[in-house]
């Protein structure tokens, strides 16, 4: 009898005596599995290295390395089930346990090489409009332990021949043109979209600027909600592209707001600022919501508060009761795009003259009012409108419970 079989049985025979068997059970199927796991890595090891010989036509190699692909974890890469191996020449191979396939980085740069020279420049070249664009990568596995580009097909120099074959993943290229004339920028965007979709999957981003190109230098990423951006698409090489257009609509003297949903531009009349009372309104739902909270909830033993209490929580006051407050007059195609939490994201801004800043109380059983975006006509911030959203120009202060004397 084996003696790795003997060590097992006679700990086995000892526990069930002393009335451990549940712990045994689960030490012999941990111990089975470990096994077959490792038969398995062993197998796809064997067939790495046969799949990496017969297509390269080698004979002088072996895997000198075996890592886990994938990224790490809270314990590590213990549940990565893809693997590389590092072979004696240099290359590695990669094993996608999911597809059951092998792909290596063999023929790495000089694919990406003629990709780049045949197909990639010679579409960047018939762009009318100033252009700037990131390096790219086809393949990437783009994992912590392994990160390569890797293909499974065989390169034989016809790169248009290979495209097809293995139908590579275009991955990281980023583009940005300049124009003044965004429908101008969007169709020379479509036209590298057709073309280039002939030759990959993927995905890739693209910018039209209204000016500010020669700014974007370095490891250059365009923030989509710049006031000099006036589109970007999701180019998506399966499927179709997707627009994020950046048009402002007035929807109150001095306030804009553009949608930050795919596909859906605001109108003007789409979202209007209508009065709905006061800022004393807007106090009473605070007032009511603050005061419907526990005096005083019990803490956890680490310390911290079971829910929220009014010991925890500072009791917001208005300054100005008498100022408007605004609620959200939204167009019936608006209306037909709120999701599920009856809300709109969408990118605001505000310009002003020497006016308060804007705030927003929820609702929804709230009791605190928070500050939209400041009154200086430069910087863009997110917000989800909805219909049940009470806009007003102010500020607020707060008084923690003790302090409290209402």
């Amino acid at each position: 009898m084996p003696v790795l079989f003997c060590a097992v049985y006679n700990d086995f025979m000892k526990h069930i005596k002393t009335g451990r068997l549940l712990g045994v059970l689960v030490f012999l199927t941990l111990l089975l599995c470990g096994c077959e796991d490792s038969r398995h890595y062993k197998q796809v090891e064997a067939n790495a290295l046969k799949y990496y010989k017969q297509k390269y036509n080698l004979d002088d190699v072996e895997v000198k390395n075996v890592l886990a692909a994938g990224n790490s974890g809270l314990f590590g890469y213990t549940g990565v089930k893809d693997r590389a191996y590092e072979m004696s020449d240099g290359n590695s191979v990669y094993w996608n346990e999911e597809n059951g396939t092998f792909a290596d980085n063999a023929q790495e740069e000089e694919i990406q090489k003629a990709f780049a020279e045949e197909i990639l420049d010679p579409l960047l070249a018939e762009f009318s409009l100033p252009l700037k664009t990131t390096s790219f990568s086809l393949n990437r596995t783009d994992y912590e332990s392994y990160d390569e580009c890797v293909f499974t097909a065989f390169y034989d120099g016809d790169i248009r021949s290979f495209l097809k074959t293995e139908d590579p993943k275009l991955c990281d290229l980023v583009l940005a043109v300049e124009s003044e004339d965004r429908e101008k920028g969007e169709a020379e965007i479509v036209r590298f979209y057709d073309a280039m979709k002939e030759w990959v999957s993927g995905q890739s981003e693209a910018y039209i600027l209204n000016s500010g190109l020669e700014d974007l230098t370095g490891d250059w990423y365009p923030n989509e909600h710049d006031l000099n951006v006036s589109a970007r698409a999701l180019l998506n090489y399966n499927k179709e592209i997707g627009w994020y257009r950046q048009v402002y609509i007035e929807v109150f003297d001095g306030v804009f707001v553009t949608s930050n949903k795919k596909d859906f531009v605001l109108e003007e009349g789409d979202i209007l600022f209508e009065e709905a009372g006061t800022c004393a309104d807007v106090q009473e739902l605070i007032d009511k919501n603050y005061y419907a909270l526990q005096v005083d909830a019990p803490e956890n033993k680490n310390g911290s508060y079971t829910v929220r209490d009014r010991r925890h929580e500072n009791h917001v006051i208005l300054d100005d009761p008498s100022a408007p407050v605004y609620r959200l007059k939204m167009s019936q195609r608006v209306l037909d795009e709120l999701d599920d939490r009856k809300e709109l994201g969408v990118y605001i801004l505000t310009r002003r003259e020497n006016d308060l800043p804007l705030y927003v109380y929820y609702g929804k059983n709230s009791y605190s009012v928070y500050r939209v975006c400041e009154n200086n006509g430069e910087r863009t911030e997110y917000e989800a409108v909805s219909p049940d959203n009470l806009y007003y120009f102010g500020t607020h202060r707060s008084l923690s419970y003790e302090e409290d004397t209402r």
